[in-house]
This record gives structure tokens, sequence and C-alpha cells, in this order.
């Protein structure tokens, strides 16, 4: 086993099922908001997700912010739908698609126990793509927080690269004084987190429920369908 001290993790379907929590909240969301009242909602969710994954890379390249990236999203879904809305209720939809989601954020005791006893072994990280206040808000509403000190959770927001941006690792690896051979990535993201840790000079373990094939530019140390299976990697 390499020379590891130090994991950093993915947060957003890596260490949790965000995907779930996203439709989840998103979908409770469109049928109860009056600015989607009478569409069809399987409609609403498709465009919303198509215009927010578009959106991403304007993100990445800093030409907009997460608050911009939210009314976006919905202000061209809407426009697809011959409807409008002003800043205000954009970001009212916002509020109340966030507290959904984060309603369907709840704790995992399998996760928790194998970062309980990866902890006694290595330190621990996060490196997580987004807003910062949802990012905190959701590792407190897994019960990771006691596991991830603030000093030790890095997000892009705050960073000011996004991942596969290779100035985010080399800005966590520094600030943990830790070297790209010391460290292994934990992700689910082939390009931001696998090849992203990669090009950095970071190992990467590729959490891959879907058994989707890799790619060839890159060969990870393992690829896992369970985050558990960590474990024996590592031990």
């Amino acid at each position: 086993m390499p020379g590891f001290h130090l994991i950093l993790f993915d947060l957003d379907d890596t260490l949790f099922d965000f995907s779930a929590c996203w439709e989840k909240g998103m979908r409770q969301t469109i049928t109860s908001h009056p600015l989607t009242a009478g569409l069809d909602p399987d409609a609403v969710y498709e465009a919303l997700r198509r215009h927010s994954d578009a959106l991403w890379a304007d993100i990445r390249e800093k030409r907009i912010n997460f608050d911009q990236l939210r009314r976006l999203r919905l202000s061209r879904t809407l426009a697809e739908f011959g409807r409008r809305a002003e800043a205000d209720r954009l970001d009212d939809f916002q509020e109340r698609y966030a507290a959904a989601c984060m309603d369907a954020v709840v704790p995992d005791r399998a996760v928790q126990s194998l970062l309980m006893r990866l902890k006694e072994r290595y330190t621990l990280a996060i490196v997580t793509n987004g807003p910062a206040n949802m990012a905190v808000e959701k590792i407190e509403r897994l019960g990771l927080a006691p596991l991830f000190p603030a000093e030790r959770v890095f997000v892009s927001e705050q960073i000011g690269w996004h991942k596969p941006d290779p100035r985010i690792f080399a800005a966590v690896l520094e600030r943990l004084g830790a070297s790209p051979a010391e460290a292994l990535f934990v992700g689910d993201n082939w390009t931001a987190d696998i090849a992203g840790a990669m090009d950095a000079g970071l190992s990467a373990v590729w959490l891959n429920p879907a058994g989707v094939p890799p790619a060839a530019d890159h060969k990870p140390l393992a690829v896992i369908k369970r985050l558990e299976e960590l474990w024996e990697i590592v031990a």
C-alpha cells in the first residue's frame, strides 16, 4: 500500500446520495410552487436538470456565481414554458427547494462507521464543488461534522477553483501540509474527482456504483461499487 496518510473525499454522491436528494427536493418544489403550477412536473424537472448541468461550465470558468446559476436555471426553464419571474420569486423557489433537499439528507450509519475506522489511521478531509453554506449544512445533517472539522472541509466556492482544476487540489494539499504522493482521493465523478485528482499527482479510488466503464486516459488505484469497500483497499 502506498504511503498515504491523508484521504480526501468528495461530498455529493460519494459520502451520501445527493442526486436522490436533489431530485426529491426539486420535484417537491415543482409540484408546490406557484411559478411552476399547472406545468408538467416531469418536463419541468428535466429542463431544470438540463440547464443546471449546462451552467456548470460557466461556474468552472467563473463567468457566473452560484446565485446566478440558481436563477438562470429556473428562468431558462420557465422561458421554455412561456413564463418569467422576477429575481425575488426565483430566489423563493430556490429557498423552498433547498429546504426540501436538505430534509432528505440523513445520516448513513455504514458510512459513519467506515469514516470512524479510517480516522484512526488517516487524516480525513472533504473537497467538494459547490456553495459553501449548503456543504456545511449537508455535513451537519449527515452527522459528519465531528469527523470533518471546518479546517478540513474545502469548498470550491471558497477556494476559488473547482474540480477538476489541479489548483484546487494543490491548494488543499498546501493547507494540509501534504504532498500529492501522501494523499488519496475518493470520489464518484470520473472527470472532476478521478481525472482531476490524478492530474494533480494524487492517487484515486473511483466510487462507481453503476459500473460505468472507465476512460482509458487514467488508471485509478481501485474501482469500488460501495464506499464501504474502501476499507479493504486502505486497511
